[in-house]
């Protein structure tokens, strides 16, 4: 892509800068470093110390919808000065085939966003719009397109392929360029695309690794340490890690586990320990910044990450920790589910399990205990890996590449 493309693009998001969306950021801020101007259109700004400058100042140049009590208004405003176009939009959003009434409703609201900033994003001369999340984000950049003639594309992360799932087949054919982070998810998108699957590009998310600096050597503590990181929910797999560390327990390994996170299981989690007897090696200290969850992994010898597929068919993409993790030349015991197995290979990487299967995890943990050596190689060639195929400048690279290409 070129600088002219790149100062052109209107990146849409939602919350900004949200804490789970560094993936996000740090492509975001390899632009800017690159000397590209970055401009977001987000929902709402949220206030945090613990960013660059980079992404502060992208956050301080933003363009912010607001609270809908704002937003409506101008919306209103907009539609009665253009009533046809506006009800030819309307028409169109309630003729596309919504998963239920309440994704109708959803993107209507995205219509009359979208109505309230046209003018603006008319007036700056945006080229391109290009939504993270094929979620309401997307319907956000679609409806804006359809407003203003601004075509859009779009990067699918897990969230909106297996979750969400609404008019993604619309939302593809309509789109310029489709991207994506992972393998996994572009066979799926490939698949419902049609005639349109040669949109689908699979670009994978990479870290700074200049940021990172080298690797820390693993610990030689009497007690072995493993580390777990996520929200404590169904899909990320914690009952099941909990369930290994018994199992663990029992055999006569000594070992410590920590579950870095917030989230609705976590008092199951925590009377789940209480009944296995292991309250005391199983820590659950709640979320904490990007910088303590490195601090926590340079004293761990793994990290494992349980991840299986909720009951409305939600799953991780490649969780970012797992690369963190792997750049940190710690091995990764994984689930065979997604695109894991994209990064984490057994007696490579990690191990490999089927999600849900506890026995296993405590298994590929017990090999990790006992054999110190195997896990520091598995580590250095984890670290291999990420240098080879996730360092973000190369990966943004290969994304400007993409969208530099002819269009449809």
């Amino acid at each position: 892509m070129t600088r002219d493309c790149i100062a052109h693009n209107l990146f849409i998001v939602w919350g900004f800068p949200e804490s789970t969306q560094n993936f996000i950021h740090r492509e975001l801020e390899e632009l800017s470093r690159d000397g590209h101007e970055i401009r977001i259109l987000a929902g709402y700004r949220l206030r945090r110390a613990d960013i660059s400058p980079q992404l502060a100042s992208i956050a301080d140049r933003a363009i912010y919808l607001g609270h809908a009590a704002h937003w409506v208004p101008r919306a209103l405003a907009w539609a009665a000065r253009h009533p046809v176009q506006m009800a030819s939009a309307a028409a169109w959003v309630n003729g596309l085939p919504h998963r239920s009434q309440l994704h109708r409703a959803r993107m209507l609201a995205m219509l009359l966003a979208a109505a309230s900033v046209c003018d603006e994003v008319k007036k700056r001369g945006f080229r391109h719009l290009h939504a993270h999340f094929a979620a309401y984000q997307t319907e956000l950049a679609m409806c804006l397109s359809r407003l203003s003639g601004v075509p859009y594309r779009m990067t699918c992360h897990a969230y909106g392929i297996w979750k969400d799932r609404n008019l993604l087949a619309e939302k593809i054919r309509g789109a310029e360029v489709v991207l994506t982070c992972t393998e996994y998810n572009a066979r799926h998108l490939r698949q419902i695309a049609g005639d349109h699957a040669d949109k689908v590009h699979l670009v994978y998310h990479g870290l700074d690794l200049d940021a990172l600096g080298p690797p820390v050597p693993m610990c030689d503590d009497l007690v072995i340490r493993f580390l777990a990181v996520g929200r404590l929910i169904v899909k990320k797999g914690f009952r099941h890690l909990v369930e290994a560390a018994g199992l663990l327990a029992s055999s006569g390994h000594d070992f410590e586990l920590t579950i870095l996170g917030e989230g609705p299981l976590r008092d199951a989690l925590a009377a789940q320990t209480r009944l296995l007897g292991i309250a005391d090696r199983v820590h659950l200290p709640g979320a904490v910044s990007n910088r303590d969850v490195f601090a926590y992994m340079r004293r761990s010898r793994a990290l494992i990450a349980p991840s299986v597929r909720d009951e409305n068919g939600n799953i991780d993409g490649i969780p970012n920790v797992i690369l963190e993790a792997m750049a940190s030349a710690r091995p990764v015991v994984g689930t065979d589910l997604s695109g894991i197995p994209e990064v984490v290979k057994t007696g490579q990487t990690g191990y490999l399990v089927a999600p849900g299967d506890s026995r296993a995890l405590a298994t590929a943990m017990a090999e990790l205990i006992t054999d110190p050596t195997a896990a520091a190689t598995m580590g250095r060639q984890a670290r291999k890996l990420i240098e080879e195929h996730f360092d973000v400048k190369q990966n943004v690279a290969r994304q400007a590449e993409i969208l530099a290409q002819p269009l449809h």
